[in-house]
């Protein structure tokens, strides 16, 4: 099987039903839903389609709500596309008007007041560069073309190295944690992560909403990588965004900083998702570039949890064909001894990280087909998943919310299985409805590990080497 989770971002080009069967068929374990488009009709109508078919197919597919944050933008334009030249003069401003190629509005006052001669500003993901020549105090700066191009309205606006005060949730954010606490998203992605006091204040909005769900610290910021220890230990899994990180810093720094991440992740058993133009041809074309395999198989052997498809998936003319692309050349990299060799692991000083780490090598010894992991909020089923056992991980939970925040983990197949009375019982229950459907068969030596006494949650203590009879 597929260790490597698929997170696919939905769009026009992916949101009905008989296209997210066909997403569903190729391999698509995660739907993100980008709140920076789109409109509660259609972020509403999203879920209960995917709802409707992981029902339909019995899988437990997690659904990612990625919330806009600060997001720095162009503004209204007179023209859908204004050229910028070079070495002619531009000015940006916060005011609200019509921009045209002398004048450029942006969303936000912060960058403006931030801005200093000399600094470089970034518009449409770098594409276009500027240098400050000038700052007025009245909301304006006067800006030379250093590389100039087309621009549209809400294209992205960035002044590499600048720290910008801007508080970690917007207003939009807060109203939109509110529609994702009603649909109950699996997990909420929090953008433009600065320090571990964003990742916080994303938690506490959503207790004041009553509601909890991993948070995913999307890495985007150069603030965020000089905070990057921390960010990790505050977030229940992260995101190489390596679109923004791009912008943030030179482009060959990045492929470094994204082996860096994924380390660290990996040191404190925190799932990664690697994301951004990963097959970014197929928005186009019906299958990947060389390049982009490599790119994709080389973060796999890093040690990544999982791999985002974007435009790719949400507005390309290939969804269905990108995922089966994605799906091949994750099983290609992961039948390759680089995906195997040794790489930093997870260690608590606890039992429950000692028998997950146990279960991977004694399955490697008994020569094991499963490991069968007992979890009631889906902590064990992580622990053994940032094991890197050998075999697939079975997650067996009688909680379908549980279940569904699995598929973000490596490795890991959600099977639901009731609450047993005892040991026995459970194990009994587990194997019964493993061969069910047809996961496990007679005669395969599997490897159980729970905690005892049953129903007793936060303490994995027992393993377990049983061969299955019928």
């Amino acid at each position: 099987m597929r260790k490597t989770r698929i997170v696919c971002t939905l769009g026009p080009s992916s949101v009905e039903v008989l296209t997210l069967r066909r997403l569903f068929a190729a391999g698509m374990d995660v739907a993100r839903l980008n709140f920076s488009h789109g409109d509660e009709a259609t972020h509403r109508a999203a879920v209960k389609a995917v709802r409707q078919v992981a029902q339909e197919t019995g899988r437990y597919v997690a659904l990612l709500q990625d919330l806009q944050g600060p997001k720095i933008r162009t503004g209204a334009l007179t023209e859908p596309l204004v050229r910028l030249s070079r070495g002619h003069d531009v000015t940006l401003t916060s005011k609200h008007v019509r921009g045209d190629e002398k004048t450029i509005p942006v969303s936000h006052q912060e960058i403006i007041s931030a801005a200093q001669p000399g600094d470089r500003v970034l518009l449409a993901d770098g594409q276009i560069e500027l240098k400050v020549r000038g700052t007025h105090g009245n909301g304006q700066v006067t800006c030379s073309v250093v590389r100039g191009g087309l621009l549209g309205e809400r294209k992205g606006v960035a002044i590499p190295g600048r720290s910008l005060t801007m508080p970690a949730l917007t207003a939009k954010d807060k109203q939109d944690l509110a529609l994702g606490a009603e649909l109950q998203f699996d997990y909420v992605a929090i953008s433009f992560v600065r320090s571990p006091a964003d990742v916080q204040a994303c938690r506490e909005e959503m207790e004041r909403l009553g509601w909890r769900a991993p948070v995913v610290a999307k890495l985007e910021k150069l603030q965020a990588i000089r905070n990057l220890r921390d960010i990790i230990a505050a977030s229940d899994a992260v995101m190489v965004a390596r679109g923004d990180l791009g912008v943030e810093m030179a482009l060959g720094e990045v492929p470094a900083i994204q082996k860096d991440i994924i380390n660290r992740a990996n040191r404190a058993g925190v799932p990664v998702i690697t994301a951004t133009e990963m097959l970014e041809s197929m928005v186009t074309s019906n299958r990947p570039t060389r390049a982009e395999a490599s790119d994709v198989a080389n973060a796999i052997w890093d040690g990544t949890d999982a791999v985002m498809l974007s435009q790719e998936t949400s507005t390309g003319a290939h969804p269905v064909e990108a995922v089966r692309a994605m799906s091949r050349i994750c099983l290609a990299a992961e039948n390759h001894p680089a995906y195997l060799r040794e790489r930093p692991v997870w260690k608590e000083d606890s039992l429950s990280s000692a028998i997950a780490h146990a279960s991977a090598q004694v399955a490697t010894e008994v020569n094991a087909r499963y490991i069968i992991a007992f979890t009631e909020s889906g902590a064990t089923a992580l622990r053994v998943s940032k094991s890197r056992p050998p075999v697939p991980v079975i997650a067996a939970s009688p909680y379908g919310a549980v279940l569904r925040r699995t598929a973000l983990y490596a490795g890991v197949i959600p099977l639901e299985v009731g609450m047993g009375k005892d040991t026995d019982d459970m194990i009994d229950k587990a194997v019964k409805a493993a061969m069910a459907q047809g996961i496990v068969r007679n005669g395969d030596r599997v490897l159980f590990i729970a905690g005892v006494p049953v129903g007793k949650p936060g303490q994995t203590n027992m393993l377990k080497v049983e061969t299955i009879r019928e």
